[in-house]
């Protein structure tokens, strides 16, 4: 039962890791555009000259990559996470049946952990 369940966390977290890397591929490689979550007018500057116009184009861009990389290294982060906790349980498990085939054997349990 717990074998499932670690294995099925353990894909779910490799999954959402390479989702997360594949987003980050297609926006930065393939020429994909990463969603517009901020956007900014452009900025009317009043000065001695007169007002002066500034577009806010790139600043959006950059903002909006920035914000685009730090979700995806936190969906990393998570997918890593997810995947730990799936290595754990396994780990674990296996334990458990080393220690249970031991006791099966007739072996006591600190001759058994000498041997490891």
């Amino acid at each position: 039962m717990y074998k499932i369940l670690s294995y099925l966390l353990i894909c779910t977290g490799l999954f959402i890791i390479f989702f997360a890397v594949h987003g980050m591929y297609s926006v930065f490689i393939g020429g994909g555009s990463a969603p517009a979550i901020v956007n900014f007018a452009d900025l009317t500057i009043k000065t001695q000259l007169g007002p002066m116009l500034l577009p806010m184009q790139q600043a959006n861009l950059i903002i909006n990559l920035c914000l685009f990389t730090l979700f995806m290294g936190f969906l990393v982060m998570v997918g890593s996470k997810v995947a730990g906790v799936g290595c754990q349980i396994l780990k674990n498990e296996r334990i458990y049946q080393a220690l249970r085939q031991l006791q099966l054997q007739g072996g006591t349990l600190s001759q058994g952990l000498k041997q490891l």
